[in-house]
C-alpha cells in the first residue's frame, strides 16, 4: 500500500492507497517540534484505529511545507514504516510544466493538488486549496502551471483579529451566518470573516478567469472548502483529497526507483 502525506502549517494529512482507492485518511495538528516518536505513536495509533499496520506499506511520499520538520520525517519514516520517505519538490517532478520564474519558490503541496486536479478535469482550472494560507493555482487546458495567487487564511485571519485587537474574542470555530447584518459580537465577526472571505475568493476568480482568457472550471480543496463553496458563486466542486491524490499520481508516474 502506498502512504501519502501532506504536511502543512496547521494540519498533516495523511492517507492510505491501495491502487487508485483510498483506503484510509486521517488528520492530525501540525507540531514543528514533533519528535519521531511522537509522530510513530501518533500515526501508528491512526493506522491501527482503522485496522492497518505499518507493514502494509510498500511505499511512501511526503508533500511539506515545514522545512524544519524534514528530519523528524526522516527518521520516522526509517524507523516505523521501514522506508525512507519520498519528498515531493516542485522544481524536480516531471508530470507538469511549471510557468513560476523560480520554481523552486513553488509549494509542493500546490503542485500535488494541481496535478491531481487536471488528471480529474482535463481541461483549464482554477484549483482554490484553503488552508493556513489559501492558495490559487492557475492550470491551463495544456496542463500547464500558469502561477496563480495566495492570499491569508480564514483561521489565520481570525487569529490575527483576536491577537490585534484586545477587545474581540477568538473565533474557535465558523459558521455560516444566517444574515450578514448581525447584532453581537461573535455573529459579526463570524459575518465579516466567512461572507468577506467569500467576497475575496470570488472576486479573485473573476479577475484570474479574466486574465486567463479561456473558460476555466473551479474546485476547491483544503478544510474549509465546504464552507465557502457552499455560498460561492465561482467554486463549482469540491474536491478534498486532491492533495493525497495529488501524491499518489506523482509516486506511480515519476522513476523514484
Amino acid at each position: 500500500m502506498l502512504f501519502t502525506m501532506d504536511v502543512g502549517n496547521t494540519n498533516i494529512n495523511c492517507g492510505l492507497w491501495q491502487g487508485d482507492e483510498l483506503r484510509a485518511d486521517w488528520r492530525l495538528s501540525t507540531r514543528r517540534e514533533s519528535t519521531l516518536d511522537e509522530l510513530g505513536l501518533a500515526i501508528g495509533g491512526l493506522f491501527a484505529s482503522s485496522g492497518y499496520s505499518f507493514d502494509l506499506v510498500s511505499g511512501f511520499i511526503i508533500s511539506s511545507v515545514v522545512p524544519p520538520m524534514r528530519p523528524a520525517l526522516e527518521r520516522f519514516g526509517a524507523k516505523y514504516v521501514k522506508l525512507r520517505p519520498i519528498f515531493l519538490e516542485a522544481h524536480k517532478q516531471t508530470l507538469m510544466p511549471l510557468c513560476y520564474t523560480n520554481p523552486m519558490e513553488m509549494g509542493a503541496d500546490r503542485v500535488a493538488v494541481s496535478i491531481a486536479a487536471y488528471r480529474r478535469l482535463r481541461a483549464s482550472a482554477i484549483v482554490i486549496d484553503l488552508g493556513t494560507a489559501t492558495t490559487f493555482d492557475c492550470i491551463s487546458d495544456k496542463g500547464e502551471h500558469l502561477g496563480g495567487a495566495i492570499a491569508t487564511g480564514l483561521r489565520l485571519s481570525a487569529e490575527a483579529l483576536f491577537q490585534k485587537a484586545s477587545r474581540l474574542p477568538r473565533l474557535e470555530l465558523f459558521d455560516l451566518p444566517a444574515r450578514a447584518i448581525a447584532r453581537d459580537t461573535i455573529s459579526s465577526l463570524n459575518v465579516g470573516l466567512i461572507y468577506g472571505y467569500i467576497g475575496l475568493v470570488d472576486g479573485l476568480v473573476v479577475r484570474l478567469k479574466k486574465e486567463l482568457g479561456q473558460s476555466a472550471r473551479v474546485v476547491a480543496t483544503g478544510g474549509l472548502a465546504g464552507l465557502i463553496a457552499s455560498e460561492s458563486s465561482q467554486i463549482e466542486e469540491v474536491l478534498p483529497d486532491l492533495a493525497l491524490e495529488g501524491l499518489k499520481i506523482v509516486y506511480n508516474e515519476m522513476a523514484w526507483r
